[in-house]
């Protein structure tokens, strides 16, 4: 069945509808059959044209779209898909009298007909377009992701000055290939940073750590400096061996809440395709805002 009613259908519609019925009374009982309320269907009965003359069938639909068109839209497809199955499902078009244009009920079935097939093939394609984007755009990311275990494998491997900077590139790779804008690591007066994101319209800064140890208060004090002192802004932080044990105890809680922290197990978790980082992401942020966590569980269930 169509999914738009544009003009032409609008038209074909009347024009079948109209001449498919002899008598007035049957084109009535099938505006009731189709959705027509009886007080529309009597108001247009009672309509009269100029010449104080009955309104023809054709103009009592032209006079039937116009009380349609003024009312509910779903109301309106509704009817007007019940009139197109009434004309593509007859199939005696047999006129009643030598006046009966019911021919033209006919060609309008024949219209509608194949303008629903293509509307159905036009479907069709969106449809197979999409899910080919859709393949693609997964077997993308997951070949990418399946790149980066390597070289996430790999990195452990490294001593840890250089794990850091290995962790800076698999950060940028992966919020690439999962469709997060992202900065690169730079340098402003006073400060290296080691990259930001823009997520659901909101600039984070990044910090990421992968050296020997657990990540110690201060350093998460440092990193709070550093996104206070910037408009609007909100702070990442991933330790890849997580936060001491004091680190946790003092995090900070009431309103002014502008980090969030991951670890090591959140990360490893995104490249082993457990979930992806925008879910992770979504998760941190809700439990942040609902709770006033800044350190989110590991299952995003929780």
């Amino acid at each position: 069945m169509f999914d738009v009613f544009t003009e032409e259908v609008e038209v074909l519609i009347k024009d079948g509808i109209a001449n498919l019925y002899w008598y007035k009374g049957d084109l009535q009982k099938a505006w009731l059959r189709s959705g027509v309320s009886t007080a529309v269907r009597d108001e247009i009965v009672g309509l009269k044209s100029e010449e104080g003359r009955e309104l023809s069938k054709r103009r009592q639909m032209d006079a039937l779209y116009e009380r349609l068109r003024s009312g509910d839209y779903n109301r309106r497809l509704e009817i007007s898909r019940n009139f197109v199955r009434i004309l593509i499902e007859h199939t005696g078009f047999t006129p009643q009298s030598e006046k009966h244009r019911v021919e033209i009920a006919e060609r309008s079935a024949l219209k509608l007909r194949e303008l629903i097939r293509q509307q159905e093939k036009d479907r069709e394609y969106r449809d197979s377009i999409r899910a080919s984007a859709e393949k693609a755009s997964r077997e993308t990311y997951e070949s990418k992701l399946g790149e980066l275990r390597i070289k996430f494998a790999e990195a452990h491997a490294l001593p840890p000055q250089k794990k850091g900077y290995a962790l800076e590139k698999l950060f940028t790779e992966l919020m690439r290939i999962s469709g997060i804008p992202v900065e690169e690591p730079f340098r402003i007066e006073g400060e290296q940073l080691d990259g930001a994101v823009k997520y659901d319209g909101h600039y984070y800064l990044v910090e990421l750590k992968w050296g020997k140890g657990k990540t110690e208060p201060k350093e998460i004090g440092h990193f709070f400096y550093k996104v206070d002192g910037k408009l609007q802004a909100r702070g990442l932080f991933i330790a890849m061996n997580g936060f001491s044990d004091g680190a946790i105890a003092n995090l900070p809680k009431g309103k002014e809440l502008k980090v969030l922290l991951l670890d090591g197990n959140h990360f490893t978790n995104v490249i082993y395709g457990l979930y992806k980082f925008q879910e992770l992401l979504e998760h941190a942020i809700r439990q942040a805002s609902l709770r006033g966590e800044i350190y989110c569980a590991h299952n995003l269930q929780s």
